[in-house]
């Protein structure tokens, strides 16, 4: 009887040890919860993604990059869809990214590290709008850090994004046309119209123009701007016509707004040589 009872006990003991055994067993592979179900899922996601395209568009630093998608609705929710689709896929959601890989979206670009920390600067802003705990805000950041090399291109010229003398003489050419069909201004190009040498000579100023003011290799050696256009008696509203036909050449040819408006920038320094001389 009293083998029984030791017999007995021995078996209770198996019994507790190994129900303990399979209790701990099932708390070790309780699955953690995703990042994606931490941050609140998609429509969590959406909010942050929302407010931070907003804080993108109002930082100088940036928004030129993203000028072309915020003027044009349907870009701009692609784009909304597309960062949201990859926050989503990259915290272990459901939703899956279709958009083009990182490197090739942003080639050519220019994109500096300044750049992407600013912009990482803007994604942390809309975190901490929705109080993201600082482990979740920390874990999606270097979740999406990965994408930093793909991304940051380093210093690139103003002559290379335009694409080179190539790309550069297309809309040059496409500028004249527009130019001579403009009768706010064709008056003052009529003489070198008429003349296909000289046609041809002011083409090739503007080429070399364009090139030397954006970094290209290319040198202008016609008259300087005062010289060039004095008593032509230029008037802002000649010249603004004048920036309205290069800028729509440059969209025709869909130069991104970042390049289009540093280019802008560059020759806007002639205007006090042009206008009123």
């Amino acid at each position: 009887m009293k083998k029984s009872m030791q017999l007995c006990g021995a078996f209770l003991m198996a019994g507790t040890l190994l129900f303990t055994s399979c209790k701990k067993e099932e708390t070790a592979v309780t699955p953690t919860p995703t990042l994606y179900a931490r941050l609140g899922g998609n429509p969590a996601i959406s909010a942050v993604i929302d407010q931070f395209i907003a804080n993108v568009a109002g930082d100088a630093r940036i928004n030129a990059f993203f000028a072309d998608a915020a003027a044009d609705p349907a870009r701009l929710t692609k784009l909304r869809n597309n960062l949201i689709n990859q926050v989503g896929m990259a915290t272990g959601g459901t939703e899956k990214y279709t958009g083009l890989d990182m490197k090739t979206s942003h080639k050519g670009m220019g994109i500096e590290e300044s750049h992407f920390n600013a912009l990482v600067e803007d994604l942390s802003l809309a975190l901490d709008k929705f109080k993201v705990p600082t482990t979740e805000k920390t874990e999606l950041l270097t979740a999406l850090a990965g994408m930093k090399a793909d991304i940051v291109e380093g210093p690139t010229t103003l002559y290379a994004r335009l694409g080179g003398n190539g790309a550069i003489t297309a809309v040059i050419d496409d500028f004249i046309g527009k130019v001579a069909a403009d009768s706010r201004i064709n008056a003052f190009f009529a003489a070198a119209a008429a003349d296909p040498a000289r046609l041809n000579r002011l083409k090739l100023n503007l080429v070399n123009q364009v090139g030397q003011a954006s970094g290209g290799p290319e040198k202008y050696s016609g008259l300087d701007m005062k010289t060039a256009h004095k008593g032509m008696k230029i008037t802002d509203a000649q010249f603004n016509a004048l920036v309205e036909d290069l800028q729509a050449s440059l969209v025709k040819f869909k130069v991104e707004s970042r390049t289009k408006i540093q280019l802008l920038t560059a020759l806007g320094g002639m205007r006090a040589d042009i206008v009123g001389q």
